[in-house]
C-alpha cells in the first residue's frame, strides 16, 4: 500500500498527510468502510508503512470535509448522512457541475475528447459488466474529468467534498435499477460534450442526479 503514498507522480507538493487523506478517502469509495465505521489509526499507519502522526493529522483534515466524524470514546468514524443531507448535497453537486460544464466552453478538443470517450469506455464496461461499485467509480471518474477540464481550483475544492458523500450514499442506497437509469443520463451530457453542445448538456444533469434519490 506504501506505493499509493510515493509512485503516482499526481501527488507531487502535497504533504504526506494530504496523501493519507486521499487515501482514507479511496477506501471509502471502494466500500472499503461504510458509515459508522471506525477509521484506526494504528491500523492505517500499518498499511502505509507510517507512522500515526500523519495519520491524525490526515483523519483531522478529512473531518474538516465533513468525510469523518470524531465520536467522544468512540474515536474517528465514517460520518453518516440524514436524506435530507444528501438531498442538499445533491442539489449543490447539480450546480457544481453545470457551472463546471460552462467553464469547458471551448475547451473540448480533440485531445480532451479523447480523453473523455476513454474515460466513457470505462464507464460502459462497468455498466455491462453489471458492476455496481465499479460503476459508481468509474461515473465518479468521468464527472470529475469534467472540473479538470474547467480548471477552477474554488470550484474543484467545493465538487471534491460532495462527491465523496455523495459516493458514499451511493454505495448505500444505489441498486442496479439506479444504474440503468443513470447510465443513459450519463451517455446524454457526454455525446453533447463532445459536439460541443454545452446548454444540452447542462440540461440533462439535474434529471440526471436527482432521480437517484428516488
Amino acid at each position: 500500500m506504501k506505493d499509493f503514498l510515493f509512485n503516482n507522480e499526481q501527488r507531487f507538493g502535497e504533504s504526506l498527510p494530504e496523501q493519507i487523506a486521499k487515501y482514507i478517502l479511496t477506501k471509502i469509495m471502494e466500500g472499503s468502510y461504510i458509515p459508522g465505521d471506525k477509521i484506526i489509526e494504528e491500523k492505517i499507519a500499518e498499511e502505509l508503512k507510517t507512522s500515526r502522526a500523519p495519520v491524525r493529522e490526515a483523519l483531522y483534515l478529512l473531518q474538516v470535509d465533513n468525510i469523518v466524524e470524531r465520536i467522544h470514546r468512540k474515536g474517528t468514524v465514517v460520518k453518516s448522512f440524514t436524506t435530507e443531507d444528501i438531498k442538499e448535497y445533491t442539489h449543490v453537486m447539480v450546480g457544481l457541475i453545470q457551472m463546471a460544464l460552462d467553464m469547458t466552453s471551448n475547451r473540448w478538443h480533440d485531445e480532451t475528447k479523447e480523453t473523455l470517450k476513454l474515460k466513457l469506455n470505462a464507464v460502459e464496461e462497468a455498466f455491462l459488466a453489471g458492476d455496481l461499485i465499479g460503476y459508481q467509480m468509474k461515473s465518479t471518474g468521468l464527472t470529475t474529468f469534467f472540473f479538470e477540464v474547467a480548471n477552477n481550483k474554488a470550484l474543484s475544492k467545493f465538487y471534491y467534498e460532495s462527491v465523496y458523500i455523495l459516493t458514499v450514499f451511493a454505495q448505500v442506497k444505489w441498486t442496479m435499477n439506479t444504474m440503468n437509469r443513470f447510465h443513459p443520463k450519463m451517455k446524454l451530457i457526454t455525446k453533447n460534450l463532445m459536439e460541443n453542445k454545452i446548454t444540452e448538456a447542462k440540461d440533462v444533469v439535474p434529471a440526471l442526479l436527482l432521480e437517484t434519490l428516488e
